[in-house]
């Protein structure tokens, strides 16, 4: 399998435990805030840095004495974690049911993998439980207590497809691969949108793969070099496994871009050389926080984590759990009352939405979803730098791109299964 994260093992016990409450804000009352993830195994990957991220999100308001909702209130943030093994729909459900139906929590954030969404839009909305994720995914009027809290997945793979292309002028071949899940097939439909908004861009490859075709990467990269691509984007390899990919592509002699929501480049830089891959590798989810100049309290997250965890414990998925969570902050702010129902009202009555960290971003998402539910925050797009370091190559504007290219975009996402008006 490669390498994995080393502290993995055991870190799913290490997650349950509770936010500690600080001595000095005992008058503040606990607001429980709910996370569902992968917490183990090889998915762990992804579940276990978003987790941590919201443990920082929540760390450093609980230290400023609890989040100052409008209510005049304070409230201490006590995460609670779930796990749904790997966004698999039933352990989405089962993990729901225990937060939900158990725990009684009322605010909460998930995954953006459709069918894991569309597992509890009805528990979410029964129970009124404010559900916000990194992405929308799967948005619906009948479920309003569902939210896209940031641009993120699937809609980030778009911009980051559409920004490479407007980068690299070179690039007329594209190939995608994804995995056949439910997030790989969502990403399938919108790196195809964002590639339709290039009409002198072919895509030469685009296939989906079964989990168990990751252990022989060159059998499954053989096709796909055989296509002879000038990009690759790709969903679905944890991070370990992309190491392995990009290694065994560049062994194969490709010498394009990779495209892609976010590299572990602890990882791979330990198989390809950084000058090798210097400006060749595009992707953005929410912010990266290890980059200090699009955000300086976002880069806060990145210090905290490499002293806790090491820097070769380092991912691209912390920022997107503590970055989402500041959604709901906003509108438990605004909110003159923390019940859920009030905060889901307040949010979306206001046509924009201050982020703490995004700034002032609008909702969207109707064409696709028929209801405004999906904060369109600005996309910061980064590179690789020779040296090593990631470097912030552009920031796309969500809403004025789907503006322009909207009419080549949305029949890509429709016939991908991806618009659930």
């Amino acid at each position: 399998m490669g390498k994995v994260l080393p502290a993995i093992a055991g870190a799913a016990a290490l997650l349950v435990a509770s936010t500690a409450i600080d001595k000095q804000a005992s008058a503040a009352e606990t607001l429980d805030v709910g996370a569902i993830q992968p917490l183990a195994g090889d998915c762990g990957q992804w579940g276990i840095p978003i987790v941590r991220g919201m443990q920082y999100w929540a760390d450093t308001l609980n230290a400023d004495g609890g989040l100052l909702a409008g209510d005049g209130k304070r409230y201490m943030i006590n995460l609670k974690t779930y796990d749904n093994v790997c966004y698999i729909p039933g352990e989405e459900l089962k993990a729901g049911r225990k937060a939900i139906l158990d725990d009684n929590i009322k605010f909460m954030l998930q995954t953006f993998t459709p069918g894991s969404r569309q597992a509890i839009a009805q528990m979410t909305t029964d129970n009124h439980v404010l559900t916000t994720s990194y992405g929308a995914g799967y948005l619906s009027k009948d479920h309003p207590y569902l939210n896209g809290g940031i641009t993120g997945s699937p809609a980030a793979y778009m911009l980051i497809a559409s920004r490479a292309i407007d980068a690299n002028p070179d690039v007329k071949r594209v190939a995608i691969i994804t995995s056949d899940q439910s997030f790989g097939l969502a990403a399938k439909a919108y790196f195809e949108a964002g590639v339709a908004a290039h009409p002198h861009v072919e895509i030469v490859y685009n296939e989906s793969y079964a989990p168990d075709a990751t252990k022989d990467m060159l059998g499954l990269l053989t096709p796909l070099m055989a296509s002879k691509p000038d990009m690759v984007c790709q969903l679905g390899w944890v991070p370990a496994q992309y190491a392995s990919a990009i290694e065994t592509m560049e062994q194969m002699g490709f010498k394009g871009v990779h495209c892609a929501e976010g590299f572990t480049f602890p990882m791979i830089l330990e198989r390809v050389p950084a000058e090798q891959l210097a400006g060749r590798t595009y992707f953005g989810y929410a912010f990266e926080a290890s980059e200090p100049t699009f955000s300086a309290m976002g880069h806060g997250l990145y210090k905290w984590y490499v002293e806790k965890y090491g820097v070769e414990e380092w991912s691209p998925y912390a920022p997107i759990g503590y970055a989402s969570m500041m959604t709901l902050e906003a509108g438990i702010r605004m909110s003159p009352s923390i019940d859920s129902k009030v905060v889901m009202e307040t949010l979306y009555a206001a046509d924009v939405v201050d982020h703490p960290l995004f700034g002032p971003s609008k909702w969207g998402g109707e064409e696709i979803y028929g209801a405004n539910h999906h904060l369109l925050t600005p996309l910061p797009i980064y590179n690789l730098g020779p040296d090593g370091n990631v470097v912030l190559d552009h920031v796309v504007d969500h809403a004025a791109w789907w503006a322009k290219n909207k009419d080549a975009a949305l029949p890509r996402i429709d016939a991908g299964g991806q618009v659930f008006k």
